[in-house]
This record gives C-alpha cells, sequence and structure tokens, in this order.
C-alpha cells in the first residue's frame, strides 16, 4: 500500500510540475488556427507582382481544408517569386505571431507548376520586411499531393514582435515553372511539444519535488 501511495504522489507531482512549467501532457496534432478562407478572403489579396493570380473562389468539394472550404488561387504564368498573397495588416497577427516558434500553411498545388518554392515574410513596423527563411524560398510543395510548409519564426522577429504596438501582415511570395491551379488553406500556428531536453528537467523538478516531500514526512 506504501509503494502504491508513493506512486501515486510521484504522478501527482509530475502533473503539478507540468502544469505549472506550462508544459502539456497530451500531444496535439491541432494548433492555433489563424486563416482557413471559409468562403471568404477575409481581406487577403493577391499581389500585383504576380498580376496574372487572382482568388478564383473558394473549394468545398477538392484541395485542402480545415472547415469546409480551401481558398482556389489561380495564373497563367509561373510565378515570379514575388509577392502572390497578402493578409491584412491587423494587431491580431502581430498577437499570435509573438509567442509563436512556426507558422504552417497548407498547400495543394497542380502539376502544371513544374515546381514551386515558398517563402513567408512578416511585415510589421519594428520587424521590417521580414521572411523567415532569408528569402531563401525554403519551402517546397508537393505538386499534386497536399503539403504542409512551415516556417521557424526567427529569434530577431520575436524580439521585435514582443515590443511592438503595431499590426503585422503575413505575406507569402512564390516561384514557379509555369501557371496553374492551387488550393490554400489551414494557416496555423502548430502546437509546441516540449523538446526532450526542456521535458527532462521538468521531470528532474517533479523528482526533487518527490525527495523534498519524503523528507519533510
Amino acid at each position: 500500500m506504501k509503494r502504491e501511495g508513493r506512486c501515486r504522489t510521484v504522478a501527482a507531482l509530475l502533473g503539478a510540475a507540468l502544469l505549472m512549467l506550462g508544459v502539456s501532457t497530451e500531444r496535439s496534432q491541432g494548433g492555433v488556427l489563424i486563416e482557413s478562407w471559409e468562403n471568404t478572403a477575409d481581406g487577403w489579396t493577391t499581389s500585383s507582382e504576380n498580376a496574372t493570380y487572382s482568388i478564383a473562389g473558394f473549394s468545398n468539394t477538392s484541395g485542402v481544408t480545415n472547415g469546409t472550404y480551401s481558398m482556389t488561387v489561380t495564373g497563367t504564368a509561373a510565378p515570379s517569386y514575388g509577392q502572390m498573397l497578402d493578409s491584412p495588416e491587423t494587431l491580431a497577427n502581430a498577437d499570435l505571431l509573438r509567442n509563436a516558434a512556426t507558422i504552417s500553411v497548407d498547400v495543394l498545388a497542380g502539376s502544371s507548376f513544374g515546381y514551386q518554392q515558398w517563402t513567408c515574410v512578416i511585415n510589421n513596423n519594428e520587424t521590417g520586411y521580414a521572411s523567415l527563411d532569408g528569402f531563401s524560398f525554403s519551402q517546397v510543395p508537393v505538386l499534386g499531393s497536399e503539403s504542409t510548409l512551415t516556417w521557424t519564426i526567427p529569434a530577431a522577429v520575436h524580439n521585435a514582435l514582443v515590443s511592438s504596438t503595431n499590426p503585422a501582415q503575413i505575406i507569402f511570395q512564390v516561384g514557379g515553372g509555369g501557371g496553374g491551379t492551387m488550393q490554400v488553406d489551414n494557416l496555423q500556428i502548430p502546437t509546441q511539444v516540449p523538446e526532450p531536453a526542456s521535458l527532462g528537467l521538468v521531470m528532474f523538478g517533479a523528482s526533487a519535488a518527490v525527495v523534498r516531500r519524503r523528507r519533510a514526512i
């Protein structure tokens, strides 16, 4: 009975330690959804830098969907590596990105593009026009298949947003080898899972709490 009681104590203290440190004990495939374009552009626009491209509608029968619809973007020329999709400038964007580690978007692009390369830009008074991968266009969707493109948000962008009271804009710049149609959806900040090193520190803290409790008894 004493051994069973000690096990309960360890489990309870470990759970308390995880909660105190803001660490979830469950792995989630979700995240904070920024935009899912549910049959509306919500202020997003295509850019004059890719003048042949436009938002052609919202599909509820094909493409990538978080809810019911995905946004359809189509154009006749190869994307120029310039701005493709521009969000409105909002304080909500700045607030969401301030504590985010990554940002991701789902894309389904047709084979007619030949290839595609994407970068994500945060535009804000304090960050400036900041590409999250230094304009390396690091994210490459697999044409014909749903692809999740993910960028790490650099520390410099975090630090600038922490002190910012200004709105932020999210911009996607795209390059490619041909024109075509793509579906875009699920712009989100993925749920963070604690790294092994961080989890180890939590476990150490919980163990120390158990030792202190035993000594007190």
